[in-house]
């Protein structure tokens, strides 16, 4: 059975973490090198499982599982989750292999919606959380004040619509907060 996905789960997750591959490999005592060869599905970083989970602050499982589960491909309610900014800065399901299960209302809304982590997200708006999930509207015309992202080169910012806003990726509908 192939396993491509799993040097692909190490470098998101080392991205996300803000770490560079020397600083990864120090955290868990091998090369840049080895990691940049676990990146690239060159060699197995099985041993180093453990390690690799701590040094992350995630699971060992989420190192291992495909990020499109097979239990919850049939489910409608998935919808195209971004946890890193696309390096083609294009927020379209071709550019992510994760997919979040969502609630059906919002789907109602906007079918073509997507999902994206507040880590991404720059806000100085007090209902604004910080850790979780923010459900994007790329269908939905906003109205006057409607909370939106727009797009900067690296991260994205929540504004105030306007209707002056430029690179505006899309209405927010809806924040799921994690505790």
């Amino acid at each position: 059975m192939e396993q491509n996905y799993i040097g692909e789960n190490i470098r998101r997750y080392r991205e996300r973490a803000k770490l560079t591959q020397q600083q990864l490999a120090d955290k868990i005592g091998i090369t840049w090198e080895m990691i940049s060869r676990y990146e690239r599905n060159e060699s197995s970083p099985i041993h180093k499982l453990d390690d690799l989970s701590k040094a992350l602050s995630i699971s060992k499982s989420e190192i291992l599982e495909k990020h499109i589960p097979e239990r919850y491909s049939h489910i409608e309610y998935r919808v195209p989750l971004f946890i890193q900014y696309p390096s083609s800065k294009k927020f379209t399901p071709h550019y992510t292999n994760y997919y979040y299960i969502c609630p059906e209302w919002i789907l109602k809304r906007d079918r073509e919606c997507i999902a994206i982590d507040t880590a991404l997200i720059e806000s100085d708006y007090e209902e604004f959380g910080k850790s979780g999930i923010v459900y994007i509207s790329t269908q939905v015309k906003p109205e006057l004040n409607d909370l939106i992202l727009v797009k900067g080169s690296n991260q994205l910012i929540t504004e105030r619509y306007r209707s002056k806003n430029g690179n505006i990726l899309g209405k927010i509908l809806a924040q799921e907060v994690r505790y």
